[in-house]
């Protein structure tokens, strides 16, 4: 009841589970794409007349469309994609004066309990399926093969999402991108053999690759463990030593409150208690500063030993790359004489009046007619896809040096930037401890003391 004619800027409302839009001025559903936990929408009484914008949320339960403007049955289909749709409501729509609105209705949307508030029969939904049989098979296997598409299409976006981690797409996309956009080798293919011979390329190159990226996930996965140990290690050496430097200050607290609880009771030298109290305060300090050097010194060690494993398998991912480029080169130069022999030969029978009239089309003879031009197109060609074979080869290594630069380069700064904290930290606890003791210097023994000063 608030006049709205748009769903807008609800779309960071990501756990929203119930929403009520009804009695509104609504036309067109929309703004529902993260909202992956709704489970109960109400657009009842607004002007809806097509069921979208409905496909991301995959949890609803209850829907309640009543009162709209659909107007087709058609638009039935578009609720299977809600497979937890349990309760639905489209009284008065025009569609539910159609003879057929309940069957279809029963028959396409599975898993029902209510429609328009009345609990569904079961025999009710029997009949429905029944009625609508043969057309309900043709919606289940154009769905099926919808599904089997969105699965293979994700396995794929999955398995590109690896590669791309481990730096290696370029051997899944390199003979695509060699292939693309070349209007030499489209002229090319029309002369007689030539696509057998793209088609042997690209299934050695598959082989080719296969191997490659099997062999440079194994490498990656070899990274990834150097990785996690190392962290690991420096881990377990930072833990140690915050220990340690906590339970220095923590003794140095206590040890603090018994001088000054025994000071009170014994009515000692203040003095001669804060001067061995700032000498303690010393030895701590100069001891949280020397497990801080010797956790820096640690940590160069580690990170050192680190950069030269990391350092030789980014070398034996080069020595990978260069190989399996070298091996895409000698692929290349191979099918580009094959096809050569292939332009030749026909050129050479061509001369010789061999060439039945209609062994060539058109675009095929254009090309043997002259031996120049032929050749130069083949040459056109042979260069481009080496020259994406150098291009592809340069990113690679590029990617493979720059990543390897900033893991290395990424800890050391991580590393810097806790040291200089952790020094701040120090000097900030000895000169808020040494100010501690000054103020209880300056105090009357009644006055009562609880400061203890920790910043760790």
């Amino acid at each position: 009841n608030n006049q709205i004619k748009e769903i807008v800027n609800i779309e960071h409302l990501v756990n929203l589970r119930w929403l009520d839009l009804s009695f509104n001025n609504i036309q067109k559903i929309q703004g529902l794409k993260t909202l992956k936990h709704l489970e109960d929408l109400s657009l009842y009484s607004n002007k809806v007349s097509v069921i979208e914008g409905l496909e991301q949320c995959t949890s609803l339960q209850c829907l309640s469309l009543g009162n709209n403007k659909i107007d087709s049955l058609d638009q039935v289909m578009r609720l299977r994609q809600l497979r937890s749709l349990r309760m639905l409501t489209l009284s008065g729509n025009p569609i539910c004066d159609e003879s057929e609105y309940k069957m279809i209705v029963l028959a396409y949307v599975d898993a029902l309990k209510y429609l328009d508030y009345a609990l569904v029969d079961s025999a009710d939904i029997s009949n429905a399926k029944e009625q609508y049989h043969d057309d309900l098979l043709d919606v289940e296997e154009k769905e099926s093969v919808v599904a089997e598409k969105m699965s293979r299409d994700k396995t794929m976006s999955d398995f590109l999402k690896q590669l791309d981690e481990a730096g290696i797409v370029f051997a899944h996309v390199l003979f695509d991108d060699m292939f693309m956009d070349d209007p030499d080798l489209e002229k090319l293919k029309h002369l007689p053999g030539a696509k057998e011979l793209v088609e042997s390329f690209r299934t050695s190159f598959k082989a080719l690759s296969d191997e490659y990226i099997r062999s440079a996930m194994e490498k990656f996965e070899k990274k990834k463990k150097e990785i996690r140990d190392f962290e690991s290690v420096v881990d377990g050496v930072r833990k140690k030593n915050d220990t340690e430097s906590i339970q220095l200050i923590e003794n140095f607290n206590k040890s603090k409150k018994q001088a000054i609880a025994n000071l009170h009771k014994t009515e000692g030298d203040k003095q001669e208690v804060i001067k061995h109290l700032q000498a303690e305060l010393d030895r701590v300090v100069d001891e949280l500063m020397n497990i801080e050097i010797r956790q820096v010194e640690k940590f160069e060690a580690l990170v050192d030993e680190f950069d030269n494993r990391m350092n030789d398998l980014k070398n034996q991912c080069l020595e990978s790359q260069q190989l399996f480029f070298r091996a895409v080169e000698e692929l290349e130069d191979k099918f580009s004489n094959s096809l050569r022999a292939v332009a030749t030969d026909l050129i050479d029978r061509l001369t010789k009046e061999e060439l039945a009239e209609d062994y060539l089309d058109d675009e095929a003879m254009a090309l043997v007619v002259d031996k120049d031009a032929s050749m130069g197109t083949l040459s056109g060609s042979h260069d481009m896809h080496i020259g994406k074979i150098l291009k592809r080869e340069d990113e690679a290594r590029a990617t493979e040096t720059r990543r390897y630069q900033e893991l290395v380069s990424t800890y050391n700064t991580t590393e810097k930037n806790r040291n200089r904290d952790r020094i701040l930290q120090i000097h900030d606890f000895s000169k808020a401890s040494s100010g501690s003791l000054n103020k209880l210097l300056a105090l009357d023994e009644d006055d009562g003391y609880d400061d203890e000063p920790s910043v760790f």
